[in-house]
């Protein structure tokens, strides 16, 4: 591998965060007050045309790419402009946006943030109506901008649900309210995030923006979508089935009992039907092999384990976000209580 693609452990930049890159600053800087986050992971399909896209914008950015150690040429194909942060190992998407927005804020001092899939184009005037949006309506710590098919000719199909039930919470023209939105395509401030904190590790990969979108609502600040902004989301040739339910329960367990926004009551109607499909397939033995019913032991123990921490250290604010967790996140907490 090429010097400029070198992976190192020891990085002495800002935070302990990051053991696991070398941050390699590269040239093309622009002045601006937002940076563009990219986690890669075997993006070779997509980057350059992603990255071209947020270069190509009318409103300047830093384009931050976080590459969770891909295996094809994805980082051969990252373009000199961007700043490149490449890990020596896959930490998941939510730890690799963590890094990228700790950079965002650290060496380049942003006010906004824009987490942006691999597989997604913005236009060129997304940024710069995505910060008018923001700058008129400072309460909102998210706003999504409309979601497209990568042929630009339609909602991508997720999006439309989301935006069905927002349409419902019209703020204002232009503007509707909503409880959540996926992450391909968030528009952050930094106040909200230094606030709330980063995406919590324990969600490896799905469940995660759940999560966040959770603890806005926990710390009473709104999330928005809005019809002024636009991306193209490239997945409209391989739209993927949902796994059946009794693959996902673990998972889905998470999100219900790490909401610090719903109450005790609400979670326990959320889990029954979850309990239901784990016991009712627990004699599948055709869909459920041995070291899957394994797999879930550890799951449920690490789900009550973390059930008993996860309320306070999401009050502690900027949480994973400069800080990894275990243990760092712990001793941040354990020492609150020794003050």
């Amino acid at each position: 591998m090429s010097n400029k693609n070198a992976k190192l452990k020891i990085v002495p930049n800002f935070v302990d965060l990051l053991p696991f890159g070398k941050i390699k600053a590269l040239g093309g800087r622009r002045k601006t007050n937002c940076s563009i986050v990219i986690v890669t992971y075997n993006g070779i399909k997509w980057i350059e045309k992603c990255i071209r896209s947020c270069l190509d914008s009318n409103y300047p950015v830093h384009v931050i790419v976080v590459d969770n150690n891909s295996t094809d040429h994805t980082l051969d194909l990252i373009p000199e402009e961007a700043h490149l942060i490449p890990l020596s190992e896959n930490v998941g998407f939510g730890r690799a946006n963590n890094i990228g927005m700790a950079e965002a804020f650290d060496r380049f001092d942003s006010e906004f943030v824009f987490l942006l899939n691999q597989d997604a184009y913005i236009l060129p005037d997304t940024i710069g109506n995505l910060v008018e949006v923001s700058r008129s309506n400072p309460k909102f710590g998210l706003i999504s901008p409309q979601h497209y098919d990568g042929l630009n000719e339609a909602y991508d199909y997720r999006f439309k649900i989301y935006m069905r039930r927002a349409k419902r919470k019209k703020i204002k023209e232009g503007l509707y309210r909503s409880k959540f939105v996926n992450a391909a395509a968030w528009f952050l401030t930094r106040k909200a995030i230094e606030k709330i904190g980063g995406f919590d590790p324990i969600f490896f990969h799905t469940g995660e923006d759940d999560n966040i979108c959770q603890r806005l609502r926990y710390h009473k600040i709104p999330i928005a979508i809005t019809d002024k902004a636009r991306i193209l989301h490239d997945r409209q040739d391989r739209v993927i089935p949902r796994k059946p339910p009794h693959l996902r329960v673990a998972n889905r367990a998470r999100i219900v009992v790490y909401n610090p926004a719903m109450p005790t009551i609400g979670k326990f109607f959320e889990l029954i039907p979850l309990a239901w499909y784990f016991i009712h397939n627990l004699t599948l033995k055709s869909h459920r092999a041995k070291e899957k019913f394994a797999k879930d032991k550890v799951a449920f123990d690490e789900i009550v384990s973390y059930s008993k921490k996860y309320r306070k250290l999401y009050q502690i604010e900027g949480i994973f976000l400069r800080q990894d967790y275990p243990p760092k996140a712990l001793k941040v907490l354990e020492k609150k209580k020794e003050e």
